[in-house]
């Protein structure tokens, strides 16, 4: 099977909408067309969150969420906050989730459908809303060279993607993230409706139900996929499918000089083997390992966005006097 990550770029179309105000950003409501070819019904418009800094636009950011809806209340915190620093930042939702789920199904549940049809069509779709969400900031004169992205879990692993794709990212930030399907598939609780649907005998052409099968054919055909170039991996038909949408196939294209990989160590959200697997295939990058689980941190979203003005060359002074001054939202419609 193949998978195609390419799209027909253009002008894009947008229509965007102040719903909110600060004292240094205004935030708007965008969307957008996507430039997917096949997307699902329900998932067709493209939504971002872009808080933008009234003043000098000094870097950008974008930011992409997990699996499901929960986490992307706490990252929006992020948006105002960076904003205040003078960096543009956008936060995506991804299709299939949040406000982009498909007709008649539930949030980030078709990324890991046990049916290749569904889980390539979302996961070609997230990659490609990322690219052309990029070229709409680009368009406008929001992307700037000193740039990062953060992807926390499911948004890690389409940045992995992305990043093997894309030239144009100058930071990575990968957060509680991983790869290894199979493992996911097979041990994550995020994947306990496949596993149900599966031993109820849902059967695909490509059979997912046999872990061990899956394990063996991945410790066979791994150390001839992580020496593979784009193209060969997006092409080649003597591989196990799902390494076409599996972070750890990618991940030795990209430049670690611009990789940080946070894991986290009490993540039962992940597998161990998963989160793992995509650590190790990010060796050479800036690798860090916190107590932290899948989601605690969350809350606490004040050292990561300190980190993500450290990595845009915002001095620590001016990170931190932004990100504690004290914003007061304002109704767009008053004066």
């Amino acid at each position: 099977m193949k998978i195609n990550f390419t799209y027909d770029k253009k002008n894009i179309k947008y229509v965007s909408g102040y719903i909110f105000k600060g004292k240094n950003y205004r935030c708007s409501y965008v969307r957008y067309d996507s430039l997917y070819r096949n997307p699902a019904p329900g998932t067709e418009k493209v939504e971002l969150y872009f808080y933008q800094p009234k003043k000098e636009v000094r870097a950008s950011t974008l930011i992409l969420h997990g699996l499901g809806s929960r986490n992307i209340k706490f990252l929006l915190w992020l948006g105002p906050h960076l904003a205040n620093a003078g960096v543009s930042s956008t936060i995506l939702i991804l299709p299939g989730n949040y406000t982009r789920v498909e007709n008649n199904s539930m949030s980030g549940r078709s990324y890991l459908y046990p049916d290749f049809n569904i889980m390539y069509q979302f996961w070609e779709h997230g990659v490609i809303d990322i690219l052309t969400t990029i070229d709409l900031l680009e368009q406008e004169g929001f992307w700037r060279e000193n740039n990062i992205i953060l992807g926390y879990c499911l948004g890690g692993m389409l940045s992995t993607m992305v990043g093997a794709i894309d030239k144009r990212i100058a930071h990575f930030l990968f957060m509680t993230t991983g790869g290894h399907m199979p493992r996911i598939i097979h041990q994550s609780p995020a994947t306990v409706f496949a596993r149900r649907m599966m031993e109820k005998g849902f059967k695909t052409k490509y059979n997912l139900s046999n872990a061990d099968i899956l394990y063996n054919i991945y410790d066979k055909q791994f150390p001839m996929v992580k020496e593979m170039s784009l193209e060969e991996i997006v092409s080649n038909e003597n591989i196990h499918p799902l390494f076409k949408i599996d972070p750890i196939s990618y991940a030795h294209l990209l430049d670690m000089k611009k990789v940080t990989f946070i894991d986290a160590y009490f993540d039962s959200t992940l597998p161990v083997k998963s989160r793992k697997a995509l650590y190790d295939e990010m060796y050479g990058s800036n690798r860090k390992i916190l107590p932290i689980s899948h989601v605690n941190w969350l809350p606490f979203g004040y050292p990561v966005a300190k980190y993500i003005l450290h990595k845009l060359n915002i001095n620590a002074k001016e990170a931190k006097k932004a990100l504690l001054t004290r914003e007061y939202i304002e109704n767009p419609l008053e004066k």
